[in-house]
Order: C-alpha cells, then sequence, then structure tokens
C-alpha cells in the first residue's frame, strides 16, 4: 500500500508539474501576445455559425484588425437604422476581400500586416466622399476569410438584410473556381463541399470519440491561447500542402499548361470539373435576383489572381509564382488558366443579359511594375488603393447615378 501511495505521489507531483509549466505558458503567452498585437487579439477572430458554417467573431481586435460588434472588419459599428441622407455599401468576399495579409512569410522580405484603412472598402469609401460630398457614403467591409459565394446568400439573409444596404459588392473569384477545380461531386454540390465540414457535423452530431475530440478542441480553441497557437503551428504546416491536393502537385509546371500532356486520368478530371463552370454565373444570377427582390442593387467583381496575372513580376512574386506552382502542379495550374476566363465570360454574359455590373479584375495590374500581390491572390495595400478606383470607374456609369437619385428613399430610411 505504501509503495502504491508513494507511485500516486509521484505522479500526481509530476502531473501539477505539467500542469503548472502549462498554466505557466499560456499566461506568458496570453502577456506576450497583449503586449504585441492588443488585449482582445487573445480570442480567435472568428466562430462556428448554423446560418453560413463559420463568421467573424464580434469585437475581435489587433493593432492591425478591428471587427465592429457586429463582427464586420469595420472600424465603428453599423446601426441598424440607416442615417438620413446616407449610403450603405457592403463590401463582401473572402479573404482578399476580408483584407488577409500574405501567407509565406519567408518569401517576402516585405511582408507586413493589413490595417483596415488599407483595405478596399476603405478606400472607395474615401474616393466616394471625395467625388460625392452632398451625401454620407457607409463603406462597410462584411467579408469573411474562406467564404464562396453560396455562402453569401446565408450570410445576406442572417445577418445583413436587416441593416438595409443600397449595394452588395462581391469581390470572389479564388475559392470558387478552387472548389470547382478540387470537386469531387457530380453535378456540383457546393454545399456538401463546405471546407471544416468534418468539424462542423462532428460537434453537432455527436457520436464517436472523434466528436469528443472535435468538442474539446473547439473549448480549448476558443479557450487556451497556447492551444490555438499550436494548432495554427500545425495548420501553417499543411497549409501550403493543402494548395497541392492535386495527382500531379510537385510535378514540372510548363505555362500555359496544354491538355494532352497531362495523363489520362487527369484529363478526365478537366473534362469532369471543366463542366461545373457554369456554377459561378449561377450562382451570381441568383445573389442579383433574391438581392434585387429585396430591393438591394449588386455590383460583382473577379478578382485577380496572381498566377493569372499579366503584370511585371516583383522578385517577390515570382517567388510566389514559382512556389505555388511547385505545390499546385500541371493539373491545378490547367484548369486556372482554362476555367477562369471562362467563368468570367459566362459571368459577364449573365450580368449583360440581368441588367447588373460584372467587373473582371484578371488583368487589374497589367501594367503595374509594383508589387500588387503579398501571395497567390491576397493583396497590398496600393492594390487595394488601385482596385477600389476600377471600382470607382465601374459605378459611374449606372450604380452611381441610380444611387445619387435615391434622395427621397434615402432619406426616408
Amino acid at each position: 500500500m505504501r509503495a502504491f501511495l508513494r507511485h500516486a505521489v509521484v505522479v500526481l507531483v509530476n502531473l501539477a508539474i505539467v500542469v503548472g509549466l502549462l498554466l505557466a505558458m499560456e499566461f506568458g503567452l496570453r502577456a506576450i501576445q497583449a503586449r504585441r498585437l492588443g488585449p482582445k487579439a487573445i480570442q480567435p477572430n472568428s466562430y462556428m455559425d448554423r446560418w453560413t458554417a463559420w463568421r467573424n467573431a464580434p469585437a475581435y481586435e489587433r493593432f492591425d484588425i478591428h471587427h465592429n460588434a457586429q463582427g464586420f472588419r469595420h472600424d465603428t459599428d453599423v446601426a441598424i437604422d440607416k442615417p438620413a441622407n446616407t449610403v450603405r455599401i457592403f463590401f463582401t468576399g473572402g479573404s482578399a476581400a476580408y483584407g488577409l495579409e500574405g501567407l509565406f512569410k519567408d518569401l517576402d522580405p516585405d511582408w507586413a500586416r493589413i490595417f483596415n484603412r488599407d483595405l478596399i472598402d476603405a478606400y472607395l469609401q474615401r474616393r466616394l466622399a471625395k467625388e460625392h460630398p452632398e451625401r454620407n457614403w457607409e463603406v462597410v467591409n462584411v467579408a469573411t476569410n474562406e467564404f464562396r459565394m453560396h455562402q453569401h446568400l446565408a450570410y445576406f439573409y442572417s445577418t445583413l438584410m436587416r441593416y438595409k444596404p443600397d449595394l452588395v459588392m462581391f469581390f470572389d473569384g479564388h475559392n470558387d473556381l478552387s472548389g470547382i477545380i478540387n470537386s469531387k461531386t457530380v453535378p456540383y454540390d457546393p454545399f456538401a463541399e463546405t471546407p471544416h465540414d468534418l468539424e462542423f457535423e462532428s460537434m453537432v452530431y455527436p457520436h464517436t470519440l472523434r466528436s469528443w475530440f472535435f468538442i474539446n478542441a473547439a473549448w480549448l480553441k476558443n479557450e487556451s491561447l497556447l492551444f490555438r497557437m499550436m494548432q495554427e503551428r500545425v495548420m501553417a504546416g499543411t497549409q501550403r500542402e493543402a494548395f497541392g491536393s492535386s495527382p500531379d502537385a510537385g510535378q514540372p509546371v510548363h505555362s500555359p499548361v496544354v491538355l494532352n500532356t497531362l495523363s489520362p486520368a487527369l484529363q478526365r478530371q478537366v473534362s469532369e470539373n471543366f463542366a461545373k463552370a457554369a456554377y459561378y454565373a449561377q450562382e451570381v444570377d441568383r445573389l442579383h435576383n433574391a438581392l434585387a427582390y429585396e430591393g438591394v442593387r449588386t455590383m460583382f467583381i473577379m478578382q485577380p489572381e496572381l498566377i493569372l496575372s499579366q503584370k511585371p513580376l516583383t522578385p517577390a512574386e515570382k517567388r510566389f509564382v514559382d512556389y505555388y506552382d511547385r505545390i499546385s502542379g500541371p493539373y491545378t495550374i490547367y484548369m486556372y488558366e482554362n476555367l477562369s476566363p471562362e467563368v468570367a465570360r459566362q459571368a459577364t454574359a449573365a450580368a449583360n443579359r440581368g441588367g447588373y455590373d460584372f467587373l473582371d479584375l484578371r488583368s487589374a495590374f497589367q501594367r503595374v511594375a509594383e508589387k500588387t500581390f503579398t501571395d497567390y491572390c491576397h493583396l497590398t495595400p496600393r492594390a487595394n488603393e488601385l482596385i477600389a478606383d476600377r471600382i470607382y470607374e465601374q459605378m459611374t456609369s449606372r450604380l452611381l447615378p441610380a444611387l445619387l437619385s435615391q434622395q427621397g428613399s434615402i432619406a426616408a430610411q
């Protein structure tokens, strides 16, 4: 019995030491993180959501990012009751619209964080206020990292509609193209292939040991900075490989990729997934029709992609291209090179038929020598400013006159 007690005491002492070390590391990291990024940066910046799969966390803040009380990446809260003489524009999309900084620090010696003031919506609001001071302009970033087109519709009805926007801008392309390129469903089912489905369903319908793991991991992610940083480190190690999910990842890429250089199996995959190109234009049409029914104008913007850009590349951008080619392989590059123009063609035709705006920015930086990309699709502050100017120019022909003529309805709202 005494031997058992001695062993138990040893185990408990060692357990206490381990727990003490973990607590010391936790509180030490919290202190460092609070001093380096701000006290509110300790919390996660997003959480699971029953309508949209995930959404931005309200009131998240670090020194470069601020979420308001609604979870929008905007410096001030947005009132349900729109002020008189105000034009309210929501700018949405995935991580490029949100303003995610570059993912590959080691490839970019000029890597920097992107502040709220450096985003497309911020530049656009300043341009509109300068050109049309007779109105109050609210351009609000409501984008969410990783979102695809079908999630925007759920987000609009579950959240955005109640704020009565006059115009919603959708800045998309990369996530939806990536979804089609890597799709396994026939016909294409974006809901079935929305990311993080295993984690979500394991927590919503817990019945296995794996569910227990996901539930506890979610709790630890929300409550422990140490756990979240360890998780992010593991994810960072696999994130780059996720871009190489193609069976031929790692094989040399000679751009433009020629179809008959792919294996017969990959040529069949090209044929199968290329046939899903119509999804994008159909989803654009659905979004436009749904928002038009609610009296909200729309504008769709196809974001630039580094590997498709015709701009003169800076040394850092050349490293991004080389790295992306290496981890993606010929199949993925072939699909981007050929799927993107087809999607843009179909979306342009749909917009022309429907009488709404579609702005194709794939060649937005064709004559821009400075760095505009911070990785494969995320953008520098200068790129965001150039895009805001292009959006403003597009607005002048149809959207701006319509918005400025809404004086009576704007005053009444």
